[in-house]
C-alpha cells in the first residue's frame, strides 16, 4: 500500500505541471482550480484523484503502526483529507465560473488544508516515536504549514496561484516524505534504527 501511496502522490505534481505548462496559465496569478477547466483538465482531475488515493493508501498502512492516543485520529484525518480531495476534483470540474470566482471559491481547499493540518499535528508524536529524523521532518512541514495559514491574509488575487502552489508543494512534500520514510524503515532489518 505504501508503494501505491508513493506512486499516486508523485503522479499528482507531475500531472499538475504538465497541465500548467500546456495550458499556458500563470502559476503566480491563476488559481489551481483553473487547471481543471481546460482541454487537459481531465489530467488535473486525475492528479487530484491520485492524491486522494495516496491518502487512503497511507491511512490504511498507518492502521498497523498504532503509536499512541492521537494516532487513530491522525490516521482518520488523513483518510478524510483523501475523501475531501475526491470532492475537490469533482467541485473543480462541476462548479460554475461564478462560484469559482466568488468569495467562497476556496472553501473546499480550506477544509482539506484544515484536515491535513490537524492530521500532521495528531500524527506528530507517533512519528517522532517511530523515527527521530521522521519526526523532525514532519515537525518542519507542520511548522511551515502553520506559518502559511496567516500568510493568506497578505495574499491578493494576483498572487493566489503562487500561494496555493506553495501550500500544495508543502502538502505533497509531507505526504511523499512520510511515505518514503516509512518505506525505508520497513526495508530495514528488525531492531535497526
Amino acid at each position: 500500500m505504501l508503494r501505491l501511496a508513493l506512486a499516486a502522490a508523485t503522479l499528482t505534481p507531475i500531472l499538475h505541471c504538465i497541465v500548467l505548462f500546456a495550458s499556458g496559465q500563470d502559476a503566480v496569478r491563476d488559481p489551481v482550480s483553473e487547471l481543471s477547466r481546460n482541454d487537459l483538465g481531465w489530467l488535473h482531475t486525475l492528479g487530484l484523484i491520485a492524491f486522494g488515493v495516496a491518502h487512503v493508501a497511507l491511512g490504511a498502512t498507518l492502521a498497523g503502526r498504532d503509536r499512541g492516543l492521537l494516532w487513530p485520529w491522525g490516521r482518520g484525518l488523513v483518510i478524510a483529507s483523501g475523501a475531501m480531495l475526491f470532492y475537490v476534483a469533482f467541485y473543480f470540474i462541476s462548479a460554475s465560473e461564478s462560484t469559482l470566482r466568488g468569495a467562497d471559491a476556496n472553501d473546499p481547499l480550506w477544509i482539506v488544508a484544515s484536515l491535513i493540518g490537524l492530521a500532521m499535528g495528531a500524527l506528530q508524536p507517533g512519528l517522532s516515536r517511530i523515527s527521530r529524523p521522521l519526526g523532525l521532518f514532519s515537525a518542519g512541514c507542520l511548522g511551515i504549514w502553520l506559518w502559511l495559514v496567516p500568510l493568506i491574509l497578505l495574499v491578493d488575487e494576483t498572487w493566489l496561484g503562487a500561494y496555493e502552489r506553495i501550500v500544495g508543494t508543502v502538502y505533497v512534500v509531507w505526504i511523499v516524505g512520510l511515505v518514503s520514510a516509512l518505506l525505508k524503515l520497513d526495508a530495514k532489518p528488525a531492531g535497526v534504527n
